[in-house]
C-alpha cells in the first residue's frame, strides 16, 4: 500500500471511478461510536451486510470497548452518494509549512474499499489525515 494524499474534489471523483468496479464491500468504521443518523451510515444501511464492534481495522489498533464497524456491499446508489462529499478529509500544508487535515463533510469516519478476495484496495485513517491505495491503483490515478 501507498500513502496518497487527497487534495481535491475532482481526485476524489477520479479514485471513486477507479474503486468503483473493483470494489466489492466497502468497511466504514465509526471511532467516535455509533450514530445512526451520520448520513454516510443512513445511506450505507440498505446495502448493510454486517455490523459489528471491532478494536482492530485498516491502519487502526483500539483499546476499549470497540467502535462500529459497518460492513456494506459495493452499489453503484451507494457510490453515487460517496461522489457527494468533497473528499474524505484534504491534505494540505498550514501557513508555517507543516502538514496537516483539513475535515470534510465526509466527518471522521475510517473507509476502506476492498476487492472480492477482501483486499484493501484503498483505505482511509481519517482523524488522522492517512490515506493508503495499492500502488497499481495510485499509478492509474495519476496516470
Amino acid at each position: 500500500m501507498e500513502n496518497i494524499c487527497l487534495t481535491s474534489h475532482d481526485q476524489h471523483l477520479r479514485m471513486l471511478n477507479i474503486l468503483e468496479n473493483r470494489t466489492r464491500t466497502i468497511e466504514i468504521v465509526q471511532i467516535c461510536g455509533e450514530d445512526l443518523t451520520e448520513p454516510l451510515i443512513k445511506a450505507a444501511i440498505p446495502f448493510l451486510i454486517n455490523k459489528e464492534l471491532v478494536n482492530k481495522w485498516h491502519g487502526t489498533r483500539r483499546g476499549g470497548r470497540g467502535s462500529p464497524k459497518f460492513t456494506v456491499r459495493a452499489d453503484k446508489t451507494f457510490f453515487k452518494h460517496l461522489r457527494s462529499y468533497e473528499c474524505f478529509f484534504l491534505s494540505t500544508t498550514d501557513e508555517n509549512g507543516i502538514d496537516s487535515v483539513l475535515e470534510t463533510g465526509f466527518g471522521l469516519d475510517d473507509i476502506a474499499f476492498l476487492d472480492s478476495s477482501g483486499a484493501a484496495l484503498f483505505y482511509t485513517t481519517t482523524h488522522e489525515g492517512d490515506a493508503y491505495i495499492t500502488a497499481g491503483l495510485l499509478k492509474e490515478l495519476d496516470g
